[in-house]
């Protein structure tokens, strides 16, 4: 009885500390410390795809920035009104232009001490030359789509549009209760403090829903008192994920084109090391860019299984290996489209992109194949690489390449499957032979039609 007395009183100490764990709001922390870029899409990417593995209950962003892309921007914003999450944004320091459209999307604003927000105005950026003022016509163009999408973002989430849209519009005039918050001719740039003060009856406050010293006062404040919280930096890995994701139509080439090329040339290794090191830098940089999951590559690697099989166990090209192609291709398309949790059905505009590039890619890897289909039997490395200078033998027969001359125009069997390499048997010689390019099984009827040295070409006889 006193052995069991030990494990109970274990067990009822620790049990309170369980079920608070288990009940322990979490939070994730994506900290915004660049200016708003490609970059910046994919660290909000992988951010969400962090809050989804933790199983987060509120996303807060720490932001710091002087501004960036719209067009980023907007993607930003859009992955913020379809996350599950309860929002907030914390201006550290600065929230510019597109940081303050980012702010905007997000349920409350609280802001550091000595802080600012606001000022957005387009502004074109011309490689080689810097900042340059855009045309009149098309900064009115951008200026009202702007004020448009901040409008729309602010009244979703809750916020006075109003005071979104004089940080865009220097002509509107902002006023409450009789003050002029920004005079006409000015887009609005907000403190702190202007940003908390109260207007209206009832009093509700201008942009801020409070000045906090700390991220750690704003977590109890939003009300996540005592939460476990996530931080999501940005690091050198969004630059490498950027550079691959505009690099993926050329990497499905290459591992295509491998795939091929180890089924022209079974055994040989090198194509298959090839496919897997392109595919994986492919996988790598969309599961940096926090698209690509564990599902996509699971995915890619059944498709794989199913077209080594083909290539290496089944004859022809059937099922399995129209399987295979189907699932590789479909795993390279997930892996480029945006989904998360409670998000709504894809759409065509989400899939456009992925689609072109993966499209891009495999018709590529297509010309590649049948180039090398065409040329590549002919070449002096295909030869070293699929010939060897004497031909094999079987029940002790040897077959040199004087012999092998001798058996022109002669009709044998193939002893192995020609892809296109192998060998064929013409009564008791043994000999390695090459086809033109095409496929042929096992057991078919062949002719020789060339001999050149040790180079044995053969064709299918219909």
């Amino acid at each position: 009885m006193k052995r069991l007395m030990l494990p109970v009183l274990l067990l009822a100490v620790a049990l309170p500390g369980w079920v608070f764990a288990a009940d322990r709001p979490t939070v994730c922390v994506i900290a915004i410390r660049e200016d708003i870029t490609h970059n910046t899409l994919f660290l909000v990417q992988r951010g969400l795809r962090e809050a989804a593995a933790i199983r987060a209950t509120a996303l807060v962003l720490d932001m710091e920035t002087n501004g960036g892309r719209v067009d980023i921007t907007e993607k930003i914003i859009k992955l913020l009104e379809q996350s599950p999450y309860k929002t907030a944004t914390y201006v550290n320091s600065k929230a510019y232009s597109a940081g303050a459209f980012i702010a905007a999307a997000t349920d409350k604003i609280y802001m550091a001490p000595g802080s600012v927000i606001g000022a957005a105005t387009p502004v074109m950026l011309i490689p080689g030359q810097g900042v340059q003022e855009l045309p009149k016509s098309y900064e009115e163009k951008i200026g009202s789509a702007m004020r448009a999408l901040i409008r729309a973002t602010a009244q979703q989430n809750g916020h006075d549009a109003e005071v979104f849209e004089a940080m865009v519009d220097a002509d509107i005039e902002l006023s409450r209760d009789g003050t002029t918050i920004s005079p006409k001719g000015k887009l609005l740039t907000l403190t702190n403090d202007e940003a908390a003060r109260a207007f209206g009856e009832p009093p509700k406050p201008l942009l801020s829903a409070g000045t906090l010293k700390s991220l750690d006062e704003l977590f109890p404040t939003f009300g996540y008192t005592n939460a476990a919280v996530t931080t999501v930096e940005p690091h050198g890995f969004e630059v490498l994920g950027r550079w691959i994701s505009l690099a993926s139509p050329l990497l499905i080439m290459i591992g295509m084109a491998a795939i091929y090329f180890e089924m022209k040339t079974p055994g040989l290794g090198i194509p298959t090391v090839v496919a897997v090191i392109a595919f994986a830098i492919y996988f790598l940089g969309f599961f940096v860019a926090g698209l690509a999951g564990q599902e996509e590559i699971v995915l890619f690697a059944i498709g794989l299984a199913l077209l080594l099989v083909e290539i290496f166990v089944l004859p022809g090209f059937g099922i399995a290996g129209i399987s295979g192609i189907a699932l590789i291709l479909v795993s390279l398309l997930m892996a480029m489209v945006e989904r998360w949790p409670g998000a709504p059905m894809i759409t065509w505009p989400e899939l456009e992109i992925p689609v072109l590039r993966v499209a891009g890619g495999f018709v590529g890897s297509v010309i590649i194949m049948l180039l090398l289909g065409k040329y590549l039997p002919q070449t002096s490395l295909f030869q070293k690489l699929e010939l060897s200078t004497s031909t094999s033998v079987a029940a002790g027969y040897t077959t040199s390449a004087g012999t092998a001359a001798s058996l022109l125009n002669a009709t044998g069997t193939a002893e192995t499957q020609l892809r296109p390499s192998g060998k064929g048997r013409f009564g008791s010689q043994l000999v390695d032979v090459i086809t033109e390019g095409d496929l042929i099984e096992k057991g078919a009827v062949i002719r020789i039609t060339e001999v050149h040295g040790s180079r044995v070409v053969v064709t299918r006889v219909a």
